[in-house]
């Protein structure tokens, strides 16, 4: 079991990542999820969204662990045949925002 703890507001959280099994397609996806976001070695400093993409919808984030916990929490109420034939892919896109001189 994986704990993950994270700031939310003011306030430290704890969550516990149940065990999930690998055998369906859906417990592989969530598992994918869980290394990839909350026991690797992913940089939640660097601004910019991520994208990932479920059967067809499309989803975007912001790159921190309180929304990426919650939509945790979300996917494993999802049913399994959601998750059929799916392969876990998340990509960073960094934004490279530079600011504007002002000119007078």
């Amino acid at each position: 079991m994986t704990t993950v703890v994270y700031k939310d507001g003011w306030k430290n959280k704890e969550y516990k990542v149940p065990a999930i099994s690998n055998k369906t397609d859906k417990g592989k996806w969530l598992n994918a999820y869980v290394k990839k976001f909350f026991t690797g070695t992913h940089n939640y400093n660097l601004v910019g969204k991520i994208h990932l993409k479920l059967k067809t919808t499309s989803f975007t984030m912001n790159n921190n662990l309180v929304g990426l916990v919650g939509f945790f929490k979300n996917l494993k109420k999802l049913k399994q045949h959601q998750f059929v034939g799916e392969v876990f892919d998340a990509q960073l896109y960094r934004d490279n925002l530079k600011e504007a001189a002002w000119n007078h």
